[in-house]
């Protein structure tokens, strides 16, 4: 099965140099192609089995995942990582024996987000409806069905996707449009979780993203995604606005791996306020 790896990335030159080279391994245990979008004013210097794709006329990380796509047409497999994402050696090889061994599913990928009993208790207190994330609930890696995979490590069937691409009108490299993509797609499956979380897939998600540290900004882009998702997705259930309150409030409780300010998640909903 031709499996493609493709990762889009912008203004993080040592970042590809410091992971690519776990990506280029596991490429050549399966012969996968490796294809990067790189969105910086200065192009990414050319690597043996690497295509470089230079585009900093892209205005964001979907935009960049959709020429990626568009880039690869003979794959019959297609994994998104994130330039910070470390992959096993085998993690092509399982993924492809995936896909063969699972013809029904739309979409793998690992599970790189662990949550301590208290967090996983609070958002399944305060996720419901279209704000609800199996992702959230996770203790342990695991083998399990899911409606959304992690993006900084996810694969998808070529043919499942149909016309499914991302929302390229989402600018920069926001927040949610990962699950947004997996939301869209498994509409368009027609399946209740399409998508598979392996134990067996084994990945680091290093986060380099140093700007999340602040509380009050955290909380404005937490607050802007969970109103755009009750929005977007949670339009057709008249309990969604109940939903999206519970979530507003678990989001400024100041915990999780990235805790935000009630300040921050209030002004994400109003600007105006502030």
């Amino acid at each position: 099965m031709r499996l493609a790896f493709l990762i889009p990335s912008k203004d993080r030159h040592p970042t590809l140099v410091r992971w690519l080279p776990s990506v280029l391994r596991a490429a050549g245990r399966c012969g996968a192609a490796v294809l990067v979008c790189d969105q910086s004013a200065r192009p990414f210097p050319a690597l043996p089995g690497v295509t470089v794709l230079h585009r900093p006329d892209l205005p964001g990380l979907p935009a960049a995942r959709n020429v990626l796509l568009a880039a690869c047409p003979a794959a019959e497999l297609v994994c998104f990582l994130d330039d910070d994402t470390e992959v096993a050696a085998d993690f092509g090889l399982r993924l492809a024996a995936h896909a063969a061994g699972d013809p029904r599913a739309a979409g793998w990928g690992p599970v790189v987000e662990l949550r301590p009993r208290r967090l996983r208790r609070l958002f399944r207190l305060a996720q419901f409806g279209a704000l609800a994330d199996v992702r959230r609930r996770l203790g342990r890696r695991q083998d399990v069905a899911s409606d959304a995979l992690f993006g900084c490590a996810m694969a998808f069937r070529r043919d499942a996707l149909g016309p499914v691409r991302f929302d390229a009108r989402l600018r920069g490299y926001g927040l949610g449009e990962d699950l947004d993509f997996c939301r869209r797609l498994a509409a368009h499956c027609r399946r209740r979780r399409p998508f598979r979380l392996c134990a067996d897939l084994r990945a680091i998600h290093h986060n380099a993203t140093a700007n999340r540290a602040d509380p009050l900004a955290r909380g404005r882009a937490k607050g802007r995604f969970l109103l755009w998702l009750a929005r977007r997705h949670g339009g057709g259930n008249p309990a969604t606005l109940g939903h999206l309150l519970l979530a507003l409030a678990a989001a400024g409780s100041g915990r999780g791996q990235e805790p935000a300010s009630w300040r921050g998640v209030l002004a994400g909903v109003l600007p105006w306020l502030w």
